[in-house]
């Protein structure tokens, strides 16, 4: 499948889905700017271990679904793609060092690279973002 079809699909999958979310103004814009400097928007998290390479994702293009800080001082979060959702934990100098903090809500759209998989059981993942 060429790019264009590939992200022809990906926006009629979108036009499809009745989630609110990825109608958002947060995730066409994550979306575009994706499209316009990367190329194509992965579908990983639904399908991760077709997507993973040394415990590590290329890219993830998410919505925050939840987010919630834990006592390290890293925050708890829930991402979702268009082909499913994972747990993860950012890093407290990610929301500190890099002031991202008060970026990163329910609702917010994140393009993440080279992001760390820890995978404590078979088809159990979980995402580390770190700087």
């Amino acid at each position: 499948m060429s790019t264009q079809e590939y992200m022809q699909k990906v926006v009629e999958d979108v036009d499809d889905d009745e989630d609110d979310d990825f109608n958002s103004g947060a995730w066409v814009s994550a979306t575009n700017y994706v499209k316009a400097f990367v190329g194509t928007v992965t579908r990983c998290l639904g399908d991760i271990d077709n997507f993973m390479k040394k415990e590590k994702l290329e890219q993830v293009v998410a919505i925050v679904k939840s987010c919630s800080p834990n006592m390290l001082g890293d925050l708890n979060v829930t991402l979702k793609d268009l082909s499913g959702t994972i747990p993860g934990t950012i890093h407290y100098k990610v929301l500190d060092v890099c002031s991202y903090g008060n970026d990163i809500t329910a609702g917010a759209a994140m393009i993440l690279a080279n992001v760390s998989v820890f995978t404590h059981k078979p088809s159990h993942h979980y995402l580390n973002i770190t700087m």
